[in-house]
């Protein structure tokens, strides 16, 4: 049984501690608490590239260009939020699978590089240009939107702080906007009343299968611009080729090789701008014998089989 909170003196386990509860916990009694290392979930902030969404087009033609988007990719601190948010318990986001993923990730690929000038360029690239500390567009509208994410989550309104921080760098005004959970799902799945999000991507599955939801263009799943009667873009349309045939294959060199351009294509494009991949932070009391948490989920449970309990 897994439970939600921790006292001392009961047999009690967490499997995803925050990082502010594990720092409390460590610093009341380290011996109770493990850092089982780089998990396959990841932070993610993406814009909404529906085209039928309630967005005003200047700031739809915004969002649509690859050069923006990495820009804003480039003007983020990734280490910063590692270290102020996660305690030094998260790794810079990448792309799809982390590193923790041994076989699937794509080695090529690192992180998108905190990098103010390559971001002022690939503004400029657009025609953005800088008024005072503002940043406008071709027509003139300064640059300046907002991200939702839950309330009730101190590590991403933290992030989101942050992010607002690193993005007035480069003159763009972020607003943050929190809401409640099931509104927070009812404007990304349905009103798509939002411009951008800040949110997480559990994946439990080392296999590349487990994300079809995601990448193929016509699911519900497909984040940023979902249930597409066909691939808005020819990059989404080469991802759904990929990840179709790779799912047919038995040969998992052939597939990997397949997934590895799918991420290189995620990384070039930037349809989600990865943040940070979370380390697995677990408690559990001391009476309980034979933890060996895994990284992977269920963190402590994975050998409940073997897991005892000593009385006194």
């Amino acid at each position: 049984l897994e439970l939600l909170r921790f006292r001392r003196g009961e047999v009690h386990l967490i499997s995803a501690l925050a990082p502010d509860q594990f720092q409390q916990l460590a610093a009341e009694d380290g011996a109770t608490v493990k850092d089982a290392g780089p998990t396959l979930e990841s932070e993610v902030l993406w814009f909404n590239l529906n085209p039928s969404a309630p967005i005003e087009a200047y700031r739809k033609s915004w969002f649509v260009s690859r050069n923006f988007r990495l820009a804003v990719s480039h003007a983020i601190r990734r280490d910063d939020l590692c270290r102020v948010v996660y305690h030094g318990h998260a790794q810079p986001g990448i792309g799809p699978f982390p590193p923790a993923n041994r076989f699937w990730f794509n080695q090529s690929l690192k992180p998108h590089s905190f990098d103010l000038d390559e971001a002022r360029r690939m503004l400029a690239a657009d025609g953005f240009r800088l008024a005072g500390q503002s940043l406008r567009d071709r027509d003139g509208h300064a640059v300046e939107f907002s991200v939702i994410t839950n309330a009730g989550n101190p590590a991403r309104e933290r992030m989101a702080a942050m992010l607002q921080q690193d993005l007035a760098a480069i003159g763009i005004r972020l607003n943050i906007v929190t809401l409640d959970f099931p509104s927070l799902i009812e404007r990304i799945g349905k009103s798509s009343q939002y411009e951008s999000c800040l949110l997480g991507n559990v994946n439990v599955d080392l296999d590349p299968n487990g994300q079809l939801n995601l990448w193929l263009s016509s699911s519900a799943n497909h984040q940023w611009n979902p249930n597409q009667a066909k691939p808005a873009t020819p990059w989404e349309a080469e991802i759904d080729r990929l990840t179709r045939l790779q799912s047919t294959l038995l040969d998992e060199n052939r597939r990997k090789a397949l997934f590895d351009r799918v991420q290189q294509i995620v990384w070039d494009e930037a349809p989600f701008l990865y943040l940070v991949n979370r380390n697995a932070l677990v408690a559990a009391s001391r009476s309980l014998r034979n933890v060996e948490p895994s990284a992977l989920r269920p963190n402590i449970l994975w050998n409940a089989e073997r897991l005892w309990i000593e009385t006194k």
